[in-house]
């Protein structure tokens, strides 16, 4: 009998930053209770990553933009510190009756303090709220759709004006740190809002984190609306529109989906 390779990946945990300006050393303080880490000089771009090693380079699982003085290793802290909304977004695209549809699934992530026997505990706490379609996406679908996310978010009073909104989202890595810098419009000439950071998550890995599992769950709201969809039992969208961005859309309660 052939032994069971054991296919586990050792992931690392970083933190990584920039200095500001050229400097000779770079000192640092570890909280030995939390195991947080906070730079003695100036610091910019600074942010948590979770990889592992493999021949063709490191698979990002997570990378989390930091700016709170205590830097966390762990996403939990790191996410509750830095971020006073927290949602996912990834879009699935599918060919169904000869249109382009395109849903935009959202997960609404929330800590919350949970009563137990020896006082309070925090959890994390998602759900979705509604998910976006659209027929004919005339640009990125993705990239749209972290916009039309926002947008949507804000008409139904979901994020108050100025927060600070983490976006976890699950693509376009390389270009997420120039958006985040507003050094780089994110669709078409529209940036980043000023107050939002996108969270790199891979929705395929690593479930067990907070980060990557929201955005699974996202991928998974996405998906289902799309099966619906194609089954016929959520009627398909025949109402044109007429503009320069999408052909169609339509907002999807969770409840009509399934």
């Amino acid at each position: 009998m052939a032994k069971k390779r054991d296919t586990k990946k050792t992931r690392n945990e970083q933190i990584l930053a920039t200095t500001k300006g050229e400097v000779s050393e770079i000192a640092l303080t570890v909280d030995p209770q939390t195991g947080e880490i906070r730079f003695e000089n100036d610091m910019l771009n600074v942010y948590s990553e979770v990889n592992y090693d493999r021949p063709k380079g490191p698979k990002i699982l997570s990378r989390i933009p930091q700016s709170s003085p205590d830097v966390s290793f762990d996403s939990s802290p790191a996410l509750a510190k830095n971020f006073d909304f927290i949602c996912a977004v990834d879009t699935n695209t599918r060919r169904i009756q000869g249109k382009k549809v395109s849903v935009v699934g959202i997960v609404i992530v929330q800590h919350v303090l949970i009563p137990e026997k020896e006082g309070f505990t925090r959890y994390w706490q998602y759900h979705v709220p509604f998910c976006l379609e659209y027929l004919e996406i005339k640009s990125s679908p993705e990239n749209f759709g972290w916009l039309a996310a926002l947008e949507h978010l804000k008409i139904k009073n979901l994020v108050e004006p100025d927060i600070r909104i983490g976006m976890i989202v699950d693509s376009d890595l390389g270009n997420i740190d120039a958006y985040n810098k507003r050094t780089k419009p994110v669709d078409g000439p529209d940036y980043l809002p000023g107050n939002v950071q996108l969270i790199y998550a891979s929705g395929d890995t690593n479930k067990s984190d907070i980060v990557n599992k929201v955005l699974s769950g996202a991928d998974s709201a996405a998906s289902q609306c799309l099966n619906a969809i194609d089954s016929g039992s959520v009627p398909f969208n025949t109402k044109q529109l007429d503009n320069n961005w999408f052909e169609g859309l339509r907002i999807i309660s969770p409840n009509s989906a399934h």
